[in-house]
């Protein structure tokens, strides 16, 4: 399949597993630069390599915290120096913490928002005016509520948002 992706460069956070690493592979198997961020460093070079095993494109890796904006925008500098660009973002981290409800303290509810809420914000804010220069590009935002442990029963969610930029 040709998407017309090749050369394009994606930045992928929670890139070293699951629907961040499936999108990784994916990015790079249409010709994508590709840069994985994820807190695990040991987790990142051993997606990077499959990814580069697989594909023949070469990840950029950052292990970096998506709520921390110093770790973002190094994220995003380092992969403008080594690609030339951002065409593509896809904020996918997060960490699946289900519990009961009432069992959520405040504590837990902040720390969720800082890492899947404010992470996006953070590389959205950094990647946004390179993708203006490049005269656009787009964000991918993915994030699950519910599916694990005692949920409220009938009450699902699920959001999955793309933002285009420019006229690509």
């Amino acid at each position: 399949m040709n998407l017309g992706l090749q050369g394009k460069t994606a930045i992928v956070t929670g890139g070293s597993k699951g629907i961040g690493f499936a999108t990784a592979m994916a990015l790079a198997a249409e010709g994508a630069n590709v840069a994985l961020v994820a807190r695990g460093l040991e987790a990142l070079q051993k997606a990077a390599e499959q990814i580069a095993a697989q594909t023949g494109q070469e990840p950029l890796v950052f292990a970096a915290d998506v709520s921390e904006e110093q770790d973002v925008r190094m994220a995003v500098e380092k992969t403008v120096e080594r690609f030339g660009s951002v065409d593509i973002l896809v904020n996918n981290a997060g960490t699946s913490a289900a519990r009961p409800f009432e069992e959520v303290s405040q504590d837990m509810w902040e720390a969720d928002l800082d890492l899947k809420l404010f992470g996006a914000v953070h590389f959205s804010r950094a990647a946004v005016p390179y993708m203006r220069q490049n005269g656009g590009g787009a964000i991918l935002n993915v994030t699950a509520v519910g599916g694990k442990g005692n949920h409220i029963p009938g009450i699902r969610c699920c959001f999955l948002r793309h933002r285009y930029f420019g006229e690509h």
